[in-house]
């Protein structure tokens, strides 16, 4: 077998090329294939024919809507990024024996079962538009390819786009004061990790099916998680920052959050032996990347 034959065995396809997942996949292993919206509109393109194009043995979409108050007003669009289009694919690498990853949200939960961390098999609730789309993906998913693997992960950050730490990072910046909500609890995954995840099970010939939770870490509320990036932005902010807990209420959004979203992973763990990430260890390097690219 030629080194380009054993590669395109091997060659894992992704889904989606701009966002903070897929950003970090291809940081982690630059042979990896990512096909943009320009090249692949996951929303009404063919699945068959890019998998035909590209023969990957395992496909990771890292694609979706993910504009939780902008789904409000538009469930359709919502709903053909987070389930009719995964569904298709789901369908297509099933036809073909490609392996298929998909990523799911913590938010398919109601964060209302009082502390205690959500196992795969609990009772999904989703309390809007966003979350209710992913929880439909995730059974259009299973229906269309009973071997997929659906990977629930919550928070993801990284230093890319409009994330909630680059939003509050560049008030900071500016030397404006925070409000951050106190009671909106989960674990923030930094998304190398959760890739680093996904490439394993990809790679893996005994990939399990169904749905799994993968922990980002400790878990901690919106305000522990911009406190810690404060600490450690803190040296290279114009004043001293000044950060104040508030509750939910104090920010009314068009879709409306759930409150604790703490999730088991342990059955990930087990079955592959893939444990939590930790966010603690990403948000210094994150941060970190951040300050140097502005000195250079």
């Amino acid at each position: 077998m030629t080194r380009a034959d054993s590669a395109a065995r091997d060659r894992i396809l992704v889904i989606g090329r701009s966002g903070q997942l897929a950003q970090a996949l291809l940081e982690l292993d630059s042979g990896l294939v990512a096909c943009g919206r320009d090249q692949f509109d996951l929303s009404r393109d063919d699945a068959g024919s890019l998998l035909d194009a590209h023969a990957p043995c395992a496909v990771i979409n890292a694609a979706a809507y993910t504009d939780v108050n902008g789904a409000e007003s538009d469930p359709e669009g919502a709903q053909a990024l987070n389930c009719t289009g995964p569904a298709r694919l789901a369908a297509a690498c099933k036809a073909r024996g490609v392996r298929f990853l998909h990523v799911s949200t913590d938010y398919v939960f109601d964060g209302a079962a009082g502390g205690a961390p959500y196992k795969e098999t609990a009772r999904t609730r989703p309390l809007n538009v966003y979350a209710r789309t992913k929880r439909n993906g995730e059974d259009a998913v299973i229906t269309a390819n009973e071997d997929a693997l659906i990977l629930r992960a919550a928070w993801i950050f990284d230093g890319r786009g409009g994330s909630f730490l680059n939003a509050i990072l560049n008030r900071l910046d500016n030397g404006l004061p925070l409000k951050v909500v106190q009671d909106q609890i989960s674990t923030p995954t930094w998304a190398p990790d959760l890739a680093n995840a996904l490439l394993r099970l990809a790679r893996s010939e005994t990939m399990p099916a169904g749905v799994f939770h993968f922990s980002g870490g400790p878990a901690a509320s919106w305000f522990d998680f911009a406190r810690a990036a404060i600490r450690l932005a803190q040296p290279q902010l114009p004043v001293e920052p000044v950060i104040d807990p508030v509750d939910s209420s104090a920010f009314p959004q068009p879709a409306q959050r759930p409150l604790d979203t703490r999730m088991d992973a342990q059955a990930l763990l087990t079955a592959t032996g893939i444990g939590p990430g930790d966010w603690r260890a990403g948000l210094p390097e994150v941060i970190s990347r951040r300050y140097e690219q502005r000195k250079g």
